[in-house]
């Protein structure tokens, strides 16, 4: 007899752009060297299409869920959800699951979630909380959405778990000791990450007299704050990299001195991770999981969000002592290895599973 499977839902599968794809990808990576006997299928839940077709795509994947719920006898639909359309389209593969007899397990990622429900009409935040109530197992990435959990979704603590994300070793790890440093930025440009505040910042640490080289990673609104940049002439100190695949992002903070993430909204940003992975001190905004990921004053900086000011402070201290750079880098090394590597989360994941299927057994 064929062995049962977990299925790992996610949108555009472990291809994608955004964190927990990054995540999932380790993690998927991970329990097939570690865990032979969990038998692992990635199933995504739409395609990053042009509109329309990139919302009609889910109807596919929904498809092909039901067909690999039958084919591959998937004991556990281990489905990611973040706000947005991502929880309404997650509603279906939930339903779906459950009606095929596969246990359900509710992954929180994305930023703002609290704030998304809130701005629900009641009876579709009602119906929201139920999605999340009728799950095997909730999981969130830490105490700030556990407590978000209990209190406002309503989880009985039983069937909640904090599991953090994880991330892999990099091959290579920085040396933060350049005497021009490079700051490095990786995320979504755009005002959800604080773009904006960054360069500003950084604006105020040229004013000064501060020398840096910015590095800034990723997609999203790139010709708009590169128009900014050059309003605020930090032509000569910012780059816009674009969007960058794994190994460009390891080269790019394995030659970094900072990693910086001025966000807004944030749930537990996975460049953070790999930013401490690498040995890189982290200067980061007190929202969401963020403040339990970095030790402040240890491994880190944390600073309000939309402070300005605050950012260029911490930027220019760390900008100005290499020896601090690399001792809070080495603290948040040996803080990723202890609290956040992927070994860590896939061994807690794996048990979940094994404890899933063992309940399908009785």
């Amino acid at each position: 007899m064929r062995k049962k499977s977990v299925a790992i839902v996610l949108a555009n599968g472990v291809a994608g752009r955004g964190g927990i794809e990054r995540i999932m990808l380790y993690v998927s990576r991970q329990i097939a060297v570690d865990c032979p006997d969990i038998p692992v299928v990635v199933q995504t839940s739409r395609w990053d299409l042009p509109h329309p077709l990139k919302h009609l795509s889910a109807i596919f994947g929904l498809a092909q869920f039901g067909w690999r719920l039958v084919t591959r006898r998937i004991a556990v639909a281990h489905i990611n959800v973040a706000p947005r359309g991502s929880t309404f389209r997650k509603m279906l593969f939930a339903v779906l699951a459950r009606i095929m007899g596969a246990r359900v397990v509710l992954h929180l990622h994305g930023s703002g979630y609290d704030a998304f429900l809130g701005r629900l009409p009641k009876p579709i935040a009602a119906a929201v909380i139920r999605f999340f109530r009728r799950a095997d197992t909730v999981i969130v990435l830490g105490s700030y959405w556990r407590d978000f959990a209990l209190e406002t979704l309503e989880i009985p603590p039983s069937r909640l778990i904090v599991i953090g994300n994880g991330v892999a070793a990099p091959s290579t790890l920085a040396s933060p000791v350049h005497a021009v440093p490079v700051i490095a930025f990786m995320g979504l440009i755009g005002e959800r990450k604080g773009v904006d505040i960054l360069l500003d910042a950084l604006e105020i640490l040229k004013n000064r007299g501060i020398s840096f080289d910015a590095r800034l990673g990723g997609h999203g609104e790139i010709d708009r704050f590169a128009s900014i940049a050059a309003a605020k002439q930090l032509n000569d100190k910012v780059r816009f990299l674009g969007w960058m695949n794994e190994s460009d992002v390891s080269r790019i903070l394995t030659e970094a001195d900072i990693f910086v993430l001025p966000s807004r909204a944030e749930n537990q940003p996975v460049a953070i991770l790999e930013a401490m992975a690498h040995g890189l001190p982290v200067v980061a905004t007190r929202i969401g999981a963020i403040p339990e990921q970095v030790a402040d004053g240890t491994s880190g900086i944390i600073v309000p969000p939309e402070k300005a000011d605050a950012l260029a402070d911490a930027l220019e201290r760390l900008c100005q002592d290499p020896r601090l750079r690399v001792a809070m880098g080495e603290a948040g090394r040996n803080r990723w290895q202890a609290h956040y590597s992927i070994e860590a989360t896939t061994a807690q994941l794996a048990d979940l599973y094994r404890k899933l299927m063992a309940e399908d057994d009785c």
